[in-house]
């Protein structure tokens, strides 16, 4: 569905964010990009436009590498990449008379491409996870760390 919307409206640069806020998985951009046919940088620091191509300071473990790419462009930003702009009470009224798009299935050219019959997945089963055990507690009469280290070594971590 984001797809289809994002090539509808066609833009150059696509902005997404790495992380949300279930998960650090950062796979959406990226299979967003694929499904647009568009190149994608990822951990951008920073974003530079000049012309057709964008340059993109990429984090990496030892630093940055910089990396360009022709627009159109999907680029995830790390967090602190820019301060948040947070929208007056003048703008907020504002929006709430614009006018907003709702776009159907159909609308998208996307029928028997999503929901159900366009799933490719299926669900076969359900069921209940185990409830967990309660836990061993130890009581230190001062020889806690040699309890611990037993334990340990017991389930084969030492």
């Amino acid at each position: 569905m984001l797809a289809a919307v994002i090539r509808r409206v066609g833009p150059d640069l696509v902005l997404c964010a790495t992380e949300s806020s279930d998960g650090y998985t950062g796979t959406t951009p990226v299979q967003l990009a694929e499904l647009l046919g568009i190149p994608s940088i990822t951990f951008a620091k920073s974003v530079n436009v000049n012309g057709s191509t964008v340059e993109v300071n990429r984090q990496t473990e030892s630093g940055y590498d910089v990396v360009t790419a022709p627009l159109p462009a999907l680029i995830t930003v790390t967090a602190g990449v820019v301060e948040p702009r947070y929208a007056s009470f003048k703008g907020i009224m504002a929006a709430k008379s614009k006018p907003l798009e709702v776009l159907s299935v159909a609308d998208l050219d996307l029928d028997g491409q999503v929901g159900p019959t366009g799933a490719r997945q299926e669900i076969t089963s359900v069921e209940r996870a185990e409830s967990r055990q309660a836990g061993e507690k130890y009581v230190d009469d001062g020889d806690g760390a040699q309890k611990i280290v037993a334990f340990l070594e017991s389930i084969k971590v030492l």
